[in-house]
């Protein structure tokens, strides 16, 4: 009796559709904002327990109060460059809005902002935070807040602004003669990502990989956003076209190729901030195993 020869051809051809659905699920899960246990987002990585602690609400308080003061003080003191040698400019304090430092700085004072409700949220609501010792033997995924969602992906795109706008205004924006060199300056294009790397250090909740592209979009929104403004006659505070020097759309050919640069860059640093969040990951399961294997049993991030 001859046994049917199985047609090995066809069977290629279906596993691949479900190979390719597979993949398509495993990116979607990886993008979305879902994590549990939720109660991460309100927590600091070195504390005890899983509400909030005190420590931790005073750190968020003076981060949202000094980012909302040097946001206003970036606003309020703009003034013309005192080596500037150019024709006489009136300053617009709008103008204020198209650049892509302040931007990102926006995005910081938006997830400092959203921590401190997040916190806020936790520690004022009478939570019951030992259902994770259930979930072990019987695993229930709890629904991650809105909130908590809007933090996360605000924090995932501040992290990579930062980051990014440091890297760039000191290697090719920075101008002797159009940019002083003051307290204000390096606050704003250096001290932006010292507190996003402390950020990543102190705050308890994780950093995908994926949400790279979070950032890159926001990116080429801006790139967009000054083709827009380009366009339609806007000028910088100079009174030149171009908002920044290699952001001029007079030659489209290298502005889109900065444009392209920065979204590649702007996946590296994420890159770069998942490896510190995984560096924090180890030394807190050094130096607080019980924490940390407490919660390794529970739910997988995605």
């Amino acid at each position: 009796m001859k046994l049917p020869r199985l047609d090995l051809s066809m069977q290629k051809k279906s596993c691949r559709p479900v190979m390719l659905g597979r993949m398509w699920q495993a990116s979607r899960r990886a993008l979305r904002l879902d994590h549990s246990p939720p109660h991460q987002f309100a927590c600091c990585q070195w504390q005890n327990g899983h509400k909030p602690s005190t420590g931790y609400l005073i750190y968020r308080w003076l981060v949202f109060l000094t980012v909302i003061c040097i946001g206003v003080a970036s606003f309020a003191c703009q003034r013309l460059p005192r080596r500037y040698e150019g024709p006489p400019v009136k300053i617009n304090y709008f103008k204020w809005f198209i650049y892509f430092t302040n931007w990102g700085f926006m995005l910081i004072a938006i997830q400092s902002g959203l921590a401190l409700a997040v916190v806020h949220r936790y520690r004022k609501k009478a939570y019951n935070f030992s259902y994770e010792e259930d979930d072990v033997l019987t695993p229930r995924r709890s629904a991650t807040p809105l909130l908590c969602r809007m933090y996360w992906l605000s924090h995932n795109v501040a992290t990579d602004l930062a980051f990014v706008i440091t890297l760039i205004y000191w290697t090719l924006v920075y101008d002797p003669k159009l940019h002083d060199i003051n307290a204000l300056n390096l606050l704003v294009h250096g001290g932006n990502s010292l507190l996003m790397v402390c950020e990543l250090f102190v705050t308890a909740h994780p950093l995908r990989a994926a949400h790279a592209l979070y950032g890159s979009a926001v990116g080429l929104a801006y790139g967009v956003f000054s083709a827009i403004y380009w366009a339609l006659g806007g000028t910088d505070r100079f009174n030149l076209p171009a908002i920044y020097p290699s952001l001029n759309w007079d030659k489209p050919g290298p502005a889109f190729g900065f444009v392209a640069v920065c979204a590649m860059v702007l996946m590296f640093v994420h890159g770069c901030a998942t490896c510190l969040v995984a560096l924090r990951l180890r030394l807190a399961a050094r130096l607080r195993p019980t924490r940390v294997q407490s919660e390794h049993l529970t739910l997988p991030t995605h």
